[in-house]
């Protein structure tokens, strides 16, 4: 057994270990700290290398899908109807924060118009980390550190403002009242599952969809939902799995951006990120005035970050885990089909004139 494989055992082990006391004290998203702590304990303090296999990370996104799009029944999805409107001001709105972040963001860091738009934009890291390479003018890095850094922050103060908000202690309140994927599914609808979330990730795997191996599940299962109305539930240590092994890569991916930051670049990025974040929940408290919703739910509907981040910590809290999912698939429709095309234009354009 090679290195490798000796220390994605130690890490893992770790991981339920500490999993298993933060649960013990009571500690907000113990099983997506637990690996988190162990990864960069094993890397930083235990000086070993770990190669995580991304497929592991994405089995863990797969199950999450799965649990998320089990969510969706009909009466979710008449009551998230209602609310088109919210979702896109919401959307709309956390963009341009975002915009204006990127401004002082220039400043702070000292880098391009380019690098701080691309910077800014949450949600989107796939499409904005292709557009840097394409653009001479981006900084790659600055693009790639910001983009992916914002998982640290988003793992970190959305759950201690969402704890203060949420029910914890009403965690996977949609589990508790769904029976389980055990005792509804026969060996056909686990096959046709299996079928139906495959090809729909082949497909969007294959035009480079963003996140599809939470989107191809969450679809998969809404059709699911709707066609049979055979609704379930992901059992509890599932979802657990899913945190850990996803935990495992984010803690990872944590480790080695440490060894890429300045202290100028950690400033500059803290503050974007932070600001995002308090601005989002600003943001929400303005809404809250106008809508009957759980202001936690409307947080982690507008917290800008990664969708299975911000899914997990719903999870966590007792949040309206199809709410915030309609919320999040929008943006990323958003800005895949009409943010991510202006920007090309926008900077193709700026790009010639400067030629010029």
């Amino acid at each position: 057994m090679n290195s490798n494989k000796w220390n994605i055992i130690i890490v893992s082990l770790l991981a339920i270990i500490l999993g298993y006391l933060l649960q013990s004290i009571h500690m907000i998203l113990p099983w997506l700290f637990g690996p988190i702590f162990a990864s960069i304990i094993v890397i930083k303090l235990m000086k070993r290398s770990i190669k995580w296999p991304n497929w592991l990370g994405n089995i863990g996104l797969l199950i999450l899908g799965v649990q998320m799009g089990s969510t969706f029944t009909r009466d979710v999805l008449h009551d998230v109807k209602d609310e088109w409107l919210q979702i896109v001001l919401m959307t709309v709105l956390i963009l341009l924060l975002a915009l204006i972040i990127s401004i002082v963001f220039k400043k702070i860091a000292n880098v391009t118009f380019e690098t701080a738009l691309l910077s800014a934009i949450p949600g989107a890291l796939s499409q904005m980390v292709v557009m840097a390479e394409e653009n001479k003018k981006a900084d790659l890095l600055i693009v790639t550190l910001t983009q992916t850094s914002r998982i640290m922050f988003v793992v970190i103060l959305v759950p201690i403002i969402s704890s203060i908000f949420g029910s914890h202690g009403d965690s996977l309140r949609h589990a508790d009242s769904a029976p389980s994927i055990f005792t509804v599914l026969d060996l056909t609808g686990y096959i046709t599952l299996i079928i139906g979330i495959a090809i729909l990730f082949l497909i969007f795997y294959k035009i480079k969809f963003p996140v599809p191996h939470l989107l191809a599940p969450i679809f998969v299962l809404l059709i699911w939902n709707l066609y049979t109305e055979q609704v379930f539930a992901l059992d509890y240590p599932l979802i657990v799995i899913a945190q850990v092994l996803f935990g495992i890569r984010i803690g990872v991916q944590i480790s080695d951006l440490i060894n890429n930051l300045t202290k100028k670049t950690v400033f500059a990025i803290a503050f974007q990120n932070v600001s995002l974040i308090i601005g989002a929940f600003l943001l929400v408290f303005i809404f809250d005035l106008f809508m009957d919703e759980n202001i936690n739910d409307l947080f982690l509907s507008a917290a800008p970050g990664g969708m299975a981040q911000i899914i997990v910590v719903a999870l966590e809290t007792g949040g309206d885990v199809a709410m915030i999912s309609s919320y999040h698939i929008f943006r990323i429709f958003f800005i895949l089909l009409f943010v991510a095309p202006l920007i090309k234009i926008f900077l193709t354009s700026r790009s010639k004139k400067y030629r010029n």
